[in-house]
């Protein structure tokens, strides 16, 4: 064997470990994302950025930045951009499915289990969501004190700015849950809370502002940027963006054709799916009044099935909200129409449409991000996005903080025990964190542990 063949074939041995590392990662995260949307964008951070080094910083950030701009499952449409600037086409589709699957699989199965009086067993779910979310809430708070500290290094100038920013983000974004989950419920009524694409689009649009007067007054090299950007837009990028479309829709075709085949109003059901998916900002709670819309209201989804049965579990569960609705609004539709294969039919084709539809307008404004990487204002825009970021993300963790005694309510437990809880395991995860560099995996699972054993000690 040739020199030249030994070094293909150790690329190749060597791409296949790595895409098999990436898929890991994704499924793992996928597995156990509770709080979904933005509470994961520190976790895939930790994960592919810091533990697997699968992408540098500035990669990851372009990801996060189009996938918060952009309609669909926030999680799903990081994990593609992932995959897309690692494997390619390939190492998108399979990131985004693996990260999505979790999620939708287990609320299908349980949804097939259960019936609507049976939804108390998910309390050994509710418990075990306890600590877990404590976990996250630390990776959240570390967010934004790593954002802090890199700031920092720039100068006091840009470290005061940065935590203006996130002061400001978080008040417009976290601040109302706070003063309701300090039970002051008569103020927290008449408070504003905006939604991660309304501080996003607000945090834009004074970014341009900003750029624009910098650019007037003290430098015109971002022009100059903008010409040679505009001279690597070949049309090779062209076709690239084409073949990543084509991409999806062809796994969203392939995933639908048993449900127009076989369930009664399937094309209906996926048309509307993918309209729903298409409007889905403002996160989890904002979905769940597209989806009454375009399913209850329409008849093609119970009521009771989906308030008293669906929204629990998904609640619940790790993933997308988008995901887990979605994939199982077409389980409920299938199950009504044709029986257990039919539900499976529904729940698949909801499954590839959310994951397709989140792909798709995430994979337009990525390629953007992309292909003008290099022009001043995205430079300015990597730059200042982050303290809005972790702004929003300690918004984030409070409404983890809500999520948990919610949980604990279910359950029985006092809404100050559970805060506490709460705050002792994420002091405790957070001290962790700073002390001895670990993975996400072993510290998930020990404080999902003590969030068990803390609760039934009382």
């Amino acid at each position: 064997m040739d020199q030249t063949a030994i070094t293909a074939a150790g690329s190749s041995v060597k791409e296949k470990t790595g895409i098999a590392k990436l898929l890991f990662s994704m499924f793992k995260i996928g597995l156990v994302g509770f709080g979904g949307g933005s509470a994961l964008i520190p976790v895939i951070e930790q994960e592919v950025v810091d533990d697997q080094q699968i992408v540098d910083k500035k990669d990851y950030d372009e990801a996060v930045v189009s996938a918060c701009a952009t309609p669909g499952a926030l999680p799903v449409e990081i994990a593609a951009g992932v995959g897309r600037r690692s494997f390619g086409i390939r190492g998108m589709l399979l990131s985004a499915v693996l990260m999505a699957l979790p999620g939708a699989a287990l609320t299908v199965t349980i949804l097939a289990l259960l019936s609507g009086n049976d939804v108390s067993s998910l309390n050994v779910i509710r418990i075990l969501s306890i600590g877990i979310g404590a976990f996250i809430a630390s990776l959240l708070a570390e967010y934004a004190v790593k954002v802090s500290k890199e700031a920092r290094k720039e100068g006091s100038r840009n470290f005061i700015a940065n935590i203006l920013i996130i002061t400001a983000s978080f008040m417009l974004t976290g601040s109302k849950s706070l003063v309701s989950l300090l039970g002051f419920n008569s103020i927290s009524d008449h408070m504003i809370k905006l939604s991660t694409f309304q501080i996003l689009m607000l945090a834009f649009a004074v970014m341009i502002v900003v750029f624009a007067v910098q650019s007037y007054f003290f430098s015109k090299k971002d022009q100059s940027a903008s010409r040679g950007a505009k001279a690597k837009v070949t049309k090779g990028a062209y076709i690239s963006l084409i073949k990543e479309n084509i991409v999806w829709l062809v796994f969203a075709a392939v995933l639908t054709i048993p449900a127009v085949l076989f369930i009664g109003r399937g094309l209906e059901y996926i048309l509307r799916g993918y309209v729903s998916s298409f409007m889905s900002f403002g996160g989890g709670d904002a979905y769940l009044s597209v989806a009454d819309g375009l399913f209850v209201n329409t008849g093609l989804v119970n009521e009771n099935d989906f308030y008293g049965i669906l929204v629990p579990i998904a609640n619940v569960l790790p993933g997308s909200i988008l995901t887990k609705i979605l994939s199982g609004v077409g389980y409920l539709i299938g199950a009504r129409s044709g029986g257990a294969a039919a539900g499976a039919a529904g729940a698949v084709a909801g499954f590839a449409i959310s994951v397709a539809a989140s792909g798709i307008v995430f994979g337009v404004v990525y390629w953007i991000m992309r292909t003008f990487e290099n022009v001043s204002f995205f430079k300015f825009v990597s730059r200042w996005i982050n303290p809005v970021i972790a702004g929003l993300l300690l918004g984030v963790m409070v409404t983890m903080y809500k999520t948990n005694v919610a949980a604990g309510a279910a359950l029985g437990f006092g809404k100050g025990l559970v805060i506490i809880v709460t705050v002792v395991i994420e002091a405790a995860d957070i001290f962790v964190m700073n002390r001895k560099k670990v993975g996400n995996l072993l510290p998930l699972l020990v404080s999902a542990v003590a969030g068990v054993l803390a609760l039934m000690a009382f």
